[in-house]
């Protein structure tokens, strides 16, 4: 049995990005950046105004009206003379010989004459040329992920296309002589197979592609077979991990010329949790109980997607918690119970917390990180916690 930090490494040392390739702008949402983003041109491209109002010399209090400029406007080729002004709009491109922009509120216009009210200062309600990104530098970094903003910055600097890791491909088999697929009705002694669902939804949250491989007999060689034909970066199977007469996940794994890094991790729930590779695939097989296989999926699997994926910081946000009610230590075993983290950054662990029940897993957004020991954690005791999505509200 290994020490769940151990296994960890384990898995990092064994993954490395994917391949980059390049994909529109419009599809890259989500993904991770292979190659910078580097500006096509100044940002903005010239002196535009932050206001509605008038564009002058900071030195005038009077002023000529002698044209207008909006949003979109090519910028003037005529450079204002001393005592003339522009009226100018939001956007719009600060003609030569102005040095400041004054709101309309502080102006008072009679026809084409202008006086101003407050004294301007030289630069005010002026975005330079540049002043957020130079022609050619860098805008978004290798290891970027793409979110909305992200987009919206890759686009102003030109980038209808960028380089991207390519989507992991989890192939996910599920195995048992109990399970009978979605939409059939269980006769006596068989279950509905539920997992292939559950870690498919997870592999997409983490960024991958999932490909569901169906249902396997506890056949070693069928089992193996079904592997070894997936095209896949991750092979990802559930049930069949442990070491009892029906569990055969290391035999398939042998069979496919795979390589076992270890079997059994020092974890509660899970623990029979198997890591190897075979032929530049990773190969993880789960246990076949819904909440354990899915507490493996979020501490080693999805560890790998994000690796594959290229982000730099693939672990889930940790962050340490009041406990609100008990919690029992494991002897020997890292203890993982489920939860609710809150805004004020209290945990309450569910009130069922058996790896056989679906149910656990439902509503919540965090799982604590309790380590090995003896005894309870009691009320109000600091804990650390693996933040699985957005804070709930505080009670």
């Amino acid at each position: 049995m290994i020490p769940l930090e151990n296994a960890l490494a384990e898995v990092r040392a064994r993954c490395r990005p994917l391949p980059a390739e390049e994909v529109p702008l419009l599809q890259a949402h989500g993904r991770t950046l292979a190659a910078a983003v580097r500006a096509a041109r100044d940002q903005p491209a010239q002196d535009i105004s932050m206001m509605d109002g008038y564009a002058l010399c900071a030195s005038e209090r009077t002023a000529r009206i002698v044209g207008e400029i909006a949003a979109g406007d090519a910028p003037w080729e005529r450079t204002l003379q001393a005592g003339e002004a522009a009226r100018i709009f939001t956007g719009a491109p600060v003609p030569p010989g102005a040095d400041c922009v004054v709101m309309q509120e502080h102006c008072e216009r009679k026809g084409d004459s202008l006086r101003v009210n407050e004294a301007p200062k030289p630069g005010q309600h002026i975005r330079r040329r540049g002043e957020e990104l130079r022609a050619g530098s860098e805008a978004l970094s290798v290891g970027t992920a793409l979110g909305p903003a992200e987009l919206s910055l890759a686009a102003a600097c030109g980038a209808a296309k960028v380089s991207v890791h390519r989507r992991p491909r989890v192939a996910i088999l599920v195995t048992g002589e109990e399970l009978v697929p979605l939409g059939t009705e269980p006769p006596p002694g068989k279950l509905i197979e539920t997992n292939s669902v559950a870690l498919a939804a997870l592999a997409r949250d983490a960024g991958g592609e999932p490909a569901l491989l169906g249902i396997a007999r506890d056949d070693p060689a069928l089992i193996a077979s079904r592997l070894d034909d997936a095209t896949a970066d991750i092979l990802v199977t559930t049930g069949g991990a442990s070491v009892g007469d029906h569990d055969h996940a290391q035999s398939a794994l042998e069979r496919i010329s795979g390589k076992l890094v270890f079997h059994t991790v020092a974890i509660r729930p899970g623990k029979p949790i198997l890591f190897g590779t075979s032929r530049e695939r990773l190969v993880f097989g789960l246990p076949g109980n819904p909440a354990a296989a899915m507490l493996g999926f979020e501490l080693f699997v999805r560890l790998a997607v994000r690796i594959l994926s290229g982000d730099p910081q693939p672990e889930r946000p940790r962050v340490r918690a009041r406990l609100r009610g008990s919690l029992q230590r494991v002897k020997g075993l890292t203890y993982f119970p489920r939860g609710r983290l809150t805004t004020d950054l209290v945990f309450e662990a569910g009130g069922q917390q058996s790896s056989m029940q679906i149910a656990s897993w439902s509503g919540v957004n965090a799982v604590a990180v309790v380590p090995p020991g003896e005894g309870p954690l009691e009320d109000g005791a600091e804990v650390a916690v693996l933040q699985l999505g957005p804070l709930l509200p505080a009670r």
